[in-house]
């Protein structure tokens, strides 16, 4: 009887180690991605700020030029006003009563606003 032998050149070696294919990116590759979005987003926050802050700076300035226009509005009001308030007096009471004990004029504290209307 004849032994088996193995055959010429040996056999192939026996694999025993697991050779999975690496699925996704290297984990340098990831990084620098993540690097690069993150990157980006802090750009475009610091670059929103700014904007905002230039906004604001705008807003605050336009509000400063505007006082004089709407105090001078205001102004006008209380003149209108004062002279209707006058007029009413002089028809309610005549011509020769004064009302107040001075000639000066006091700006008024209180404003009259009419009631809420219940609908």
């Amino acid at each position: 009887m004849a032994q088996d032998m193995p055959p010429k050149g040996g056999y192939a070696p026996v694999q025993y180690k697991r050779n999975l294919p690496a699925k996704g990116f290297r984990p340098g590759v990831l990084l620098l991605g993540m690097g690069a979005v993150m990157g980006y987003g802090w750009y475009k926050l610091i670059h929103g700020i700014r904007e905002a802050n230039e906004l604001a700076r705008e807003k605050m300035w336009a509000r400063i030029h505007l006082i004089p226009l709407l105090q001078a509005e205001e102004d006008r009001d209380q003149v209108r006003r004062h002279l209707a308030d006058r007029a009413r007096e002089k028809e309610a009471l005549g011509g020769n009563i004064k009302v107040y004990n001075s000639d000066r004029f006091v700006r008024p504290t209180l404003a009259a606003v009419p009631p809420p209307t219940t609908e």
